[in-house]
């Protein structure tokens, strides 16, 4: 407003000095024409002041208001800078969060995989005296004890006197419901007392190639995990293709395949690096 004053006296200043007053003894002297147009003259003068006083006035509010809106801006920015520190902040610490968690789940996921492997090892040896006779009918043992009759079947079937190392400990089926006519007969699960007579049992039924009994096939096999049974059926391939090759093999507990090649003894935990030296050899071979 100080500035708009100062303008307006400088433009009355200005329109004195460009018109100056007439005297009364000019003004008497001078033509009415020129009284009329120095009188115009200073109407215009008067009028361009005012509207440039409301122009200047106009302009200083609008000034005001976009220093206050300035202002406005920037507390707003500093609030943003402040929360944008705060959510940076918070990134941070769930990123590092994130990474402990991570961490803390592959140690875990580790330490699961070594606790279910102990599981499994533990039992799979609490199995190590049993075997399993697939395709006794579910008949037999019926009248008279199951134990009795798997005595007969081993010692008919396989020629082998059940006497002295050859003592069961127990026998019965597995725990499943009892099936129809139309469906196999449940597996007899046998324990025996020593390990090595469950070993002769099943080398005896290897070299027989099964079991002979009442015109039935039967078959034994080692009693284990069914986890550790898929990984034993996965090595079948490999097998296979070694006795192609006529090379003899062992398959060891748990899984583990042994055999001989060029005077060196191989073993192999994996399919994929077995059938892998296999193909191999087949190379060489052809």
């Amino acid at each position: 407003m100080a500035t708009t004053s100062k303008y307006f006296k400088e433009a009355n200043r200005m329109a004195t000095r460009q018109n100056p007053p007439l005297t009364e003894a000019k003004a008497a002297s001078s033509p009415p024409e020129k009284q009329t147009d120095a009188k115009v003259s200073l109407e215009k003068v008067f009028a361009e002041v005012t509207k440039m006083n409301k122009t200047l006035q106009v302009v200083a509010a609008d000034t005001i208001a976009i220093k206050e809106t300035m202002t406005e801006l920037k507390d707003t920015e500093n609030g943003l800078q402040v929360r944008m520190e705060e959510v940076e902040g918070r990134i941070s610490q769930l990123e590092d969060a994130t990474g402990e968690l991570a961490t803390d789940k592959d140690a875990k996921e580790n330490r699961i995989k070594a606790l279910w492997d102990r599981v499994q090892m533990l039992e799979n040896h609490s199995k190590r005296n049993n075997a399993r006779l697939v395709g006794l009918k579910e008949k037999y043992g019926t009248n008279g004890t199951l134990e009795s009759c798997v005595k007969k079947v081993l010692s008919e079937g396989l020629g082998i006197d059940l006497e002295g190392e050859f003592e069961i400990e127990r026998v019965h089926r597995t725990l499943a419901p009892m099936p129809s006519e139309d469906q196999p007969p449940r597996p007899v699960l046998i324990r025996f007392l020593r390990q090595s007579a469950r070993e002769k049992i099943l080398r005896a039924a290897r070299a027989h190639r099964g079991i002979e009994w009442e015109g039935a096939k039967l078959s034994v096999f080692p009693d284990m995990t069914r986890e550790l049974a898929e990984k034993r059926k996965m090595f079948l391939p490999a097998k296979k293709a070694l006795q192609q090759l006529s090379v003899r093999y062992t398959l060891a507990f748990p899984a583990i395949l042994r055999f001989t090649w060029k005077g060196r003894n191989r073993s192999f935990t994996s399919t994929e690096e077995a059938e892998r030296f296999i193909s191999t050899i087949r190379n060489v071979a052809s």
